[in-house]
């Protein structure tokens, strides 16, 4: 296929070996994977949403036709990663079950279950070709997002709706303010991968950077900033674009210069008010709800203690908490909710992503692919530090997606060089070549 083609040089099978039903299941996948951030189309007996009933059908379709893969990117990183997960999932179980509220415990499973092993399976072990087309696909969700947030707020100045809160900050598609900064920030690695492997064109690449830039100033979300430099600054030097660093750090400064003198009433109010003023003054107090998240994390330290093993069961945090809502530190709340076990669990999942990440940078032009895996991975592993439990399927697919393409990258090249080895004629030993005449004489 083109992709495959362009990025190795190897030509791998074409669309009319495809089946109809492949089609059909690639068509639910991709999808599934544009529906990933759009949240507000859920059930509301259980936390069920469109994107999810589309990565079920495509699960089904796939396992008719081609079958489920078992590698997800790797035989030893799958499994580490799988038993990571089962720590996470049986350290909640058993404390849930131990707890006043087991059926919490199913419930809650059940989605980190499907967050990080049915979405994984569903997208991991394709062509480098499908790998593309659902990085595509999720970068134009995030983008219709943020100007379908600047619209409501900056024309349209709606205030307390479904997409944009009481105070003015932008919830987009997944119903949260701080969520929907992370999401954007997350879908930043993908697009500069895009760019930098001229997948999409260089112009349509800023025109999306600067949606997803400003959609993050509607926020007015400290992380999602915070996160949203990482990952810029990070891919350009980790894939060997710091050039592009210093050129842009020397264009930007005279933006940054005009906006701290006369540039301040032509940013989003919000973010003045969030943002900007913990910027200013270096006081961390004035950035949102900090002092809020401190409390919280004290009386996680308080419980930990003897909630050690045998945590307080899933979902009851928030219930015990004398303020009545769960810690924002997802390390935290697994140790406090279900054990040590979970919370470790949690800590060796990330560690197994990074054996994939390094064959990826040492594979042949694979600098970019392992930067963009790299920066997801370990940007999830820090937003996780601010956040309570991560099984929305917006927080799964974007690092999944990163860890599937670096993957798929990999299969490319190693497609490449087993092509070049077939087509390389076999040539005889020395002595024989020396001794052919003698050996097979012309007749």
């Amino acid at each position: 296929m083109a992709d495959v083609s362009r990025a190795t040089g190897f030509q791998s099978s074409p669309y009319q070996q495809e089946t109809p039903w492949q089609r059909i299941e690639l068509a639910c996948a991709v999808t599934a994977v544009f529906l990933s951030a759009v949240n507000f189309l859920r059930l509301d007996l259980f936390y069920f949403t469109l994107s999810d009933l589309f990565f079920c059908i495509s699960l089904v379709l796939r396992a008719c036709s081609t079958g489920l893969p078992l590698r997800l990117w790797g035989r030893a990183s799958s499994v580490v990663w799988l038993c990571g997960l089962l720590m996470l999932c049986s350290g909640l179980m058993v404390s849930s079950l131990l707890s006043t509220a087991p059926i919490r415990g199913i419930v809650i499973v059940g989605q980190y279950l499907f967050a990080y092993l049915a979405i994984a399976i569903a997208l991991c072990g394709r062509d480098l070709r499908a790998m593309v087309l659902f990085a595509k696909a999720y970068v134009l969700s995030i983008f219709l997002m943020c100007l379908h947030g600047v619209y409501l707020i900056q024309f349209d100045g709606q205030k307390n709706t479904a997409f944009v809160s009481g105070n003015g900050r932008l919830t987009g598609f997944v119903e949260r303010e701080n969520e929907c900064s992370a999401v954007i920030a997350l879908a930043m690695p993908i697009l500069l991968l895009l760019a930098s492997t001229g997948r999409i064109g260089k112009v349509y690449a800023a025109i999306v950077a600067v949606a997803m830039a400003y959609g993050i100033l509607l926020t007015g979300s400290n992380t999602g900033l915070a996160s949203f430099a990482y990952a810029i600054l990070g891919f350009m030097l980790l894939s060997g674009q710091w050039k592009r660093v210093v050129v842009g750090a020397a264009c930007l400064a005279p933006l940054a210069i005009w906006i701290g003198h006369a540039g301040r009433d032509y940013l989003p109010v919000v973010f003045q008010k969030r943002v900007l003023g913990a910027l200013e003054t270096g006081d961390l107090s004035q950035a949102g709800s900090f002092d809020h998240r401190v409390e919280l994390i004290h009386e996680a330290l308080d419980r930990l203690q003897a909630n050690m093993w045998v945590g307080l069961g899933a979902d009851q945090f928030q219930v015990t908490s004398v303020v009545e809502q769960p810690v924002h530190n997802l390390y935290l709340l697994l140790s406090t909710e279900g054990g040590m076990i979970s919370a470790i669990g949690f800590v060796v999942m990330i560690a197994a992503t990074f054996q994939p990440i390094m064959r990826t940078f040492r594979a042949p032009g694979g600098s970019a692919y392992a930067a963009c895996a790299f920066i997801s991975v370990s940007m999830f592993a820090l937003m996780a530090n601010a956040f309570p439990h991560l099984y929305g399927r917006f927080w799964t697919v974007p690092v999944i997606l990163t860890l599937a393409l670096a993957k798929s990258y990999c299969d490319a090249v190693g497609n490449k060089n087993l092509a070049r080895g077939a087509m390389q004629p076999v040539r005889a030993p020395r002595s024989k070549r020396a001794f052919g005449s003698a050996l097979n004489p012309i007749p």
